[in-house]
């Protein structure tokens, strides 16, 4: 088993990855929560069912109640996945972590953490000061991950803080786009417009790429080949899982541990499900079952994962 040091830093990554999907899904529902001519059907549903552990009873009662749903997701206490919560959880792992981690990334996580505890901070939340607060909590996710990129060491703590980080976006990617597809009985050839699907692609820093390789028609059958198996998008289910791959081929390269090579059959299965998947005759039905059986298999890995390294489930 590996020290808790290793277990820090892929929890520290994966907390911090869910804190920066969390942030872009609640900044561009709060966006376009001001253009009143967009049909809106689901307010910030999709945030709330992901994020949250709220009854759907709840999230109906609340999910066009933008004060309510800023305060509950940013600085909630009691909801274990709040911003707030989620960057003390952070700062825990990179306490116990600080021999591996670098100064500068210290430092920006303890900086974070004092302006999430600004007693100040729900009620600006309250008033037109709360655009600004998500800007400033997204660019601090920005620079978050440059801090991370540009001054960490490539050694076994990058190794889980990746794997720990691309675990969280794919699941991030699967399951905002089963809240978009539901709706829609995951209709491949229906014809929802570019307004529909521009929430997920925001949501998933992917507009901006999907305006430049795709045309204006027939959106719903590229929006899944974007968001599963475009190998040049980084928040794509395709590109997560080989980047995971890469990695634990970096951890398990010089070990002959017959529980790596369990799990690391097990996730190159996960991952040739995805790759051989027929996009181009891919029906509405195995859309669905391709979402969910990766999802489930995925966490299934990072269960196992967390079993052979950290020794818990």
């Amino acid at each position: 088993m590996l020290s808790r040091v290793a277990d820090g830093m892929f929890w520290l990554n994966r907390y911090m990855e869910r804190t920066d999907g969390m942030l872009l899904t609640l900044n561009t529902s709060y966006i376009l929560s001001f253009d009143k001519e967009i049909n809106d059907s689901q307010g910030y549903k999709p945030l709330l069912e992901y994020y949250t552990s709220l009854s759907q009873a709840k999230i109906h009662s609340i999910q066009y109640d933008t004060p309510h749903v800023l305060k509950y997701i940013i600085c909630d206490n009691q909801n274990d996945n709040s911003v707030k919560n989620l960057v003390i959880k952070a700062r825990e792992n990179a306490r116990g972590s600080q021999d591996k981690i670098t100064k500068e990334l210290w430092e920006h996580i303890n900086s974070m953490y004092h302006f999430m505890n600004s007693p100040d901070l729900p009620k600006k939340l309250e008033t037109s000061d709360a655009l600004s607060v998500i800007t400033k909590l997204n660019k601090d996710l920005l620079l978050y991950n440059g801090i991370l990129q540009v001054t960490m060491p490539r050694g076994l703590g990058w190794c889980f803080s990746s794997i720990g980080k691309h675990i969280e976006r794919c699941l991030q990617t699967i399951s905002m786009t089963q809240a978009y597809f539901a709706p829609i009985n995951y209709n491949l050839e229906g014809e929802e417009d570019l307004i529909y699907w521009r929430r997920l692609l925001l949501s998933l820093s992917g507009y901006e790429l999907y305006l430049k390789s795709y045309s204006n028609i027939s959106h719903n059958r590229k929006v899944v080949h974007q968001v599963i198996f475009n190998m040049d998008f980084a928040h794509s289910v395709i590109y997560t899982l080989d980047f995971i791959n890469t990695y634990l081929d970096c951890l398990f390269k010089n070990t002959d541990l017959s529980e790596a090579r369990t799990l690391m059959n097990q996730f190159g299965r996960l991952k040739s499900y995805i790759e051989f998947t027929d996009y181009q005759h891919l029906t509405n039905q195995e859309l669905e079952d391709v979402l969910r059986n990766t999802k489930n298999q995925l966490i299934q890995f990072s269960t196992d994962f967390s079993k052979l390294f950290f020794s818990y489930t």
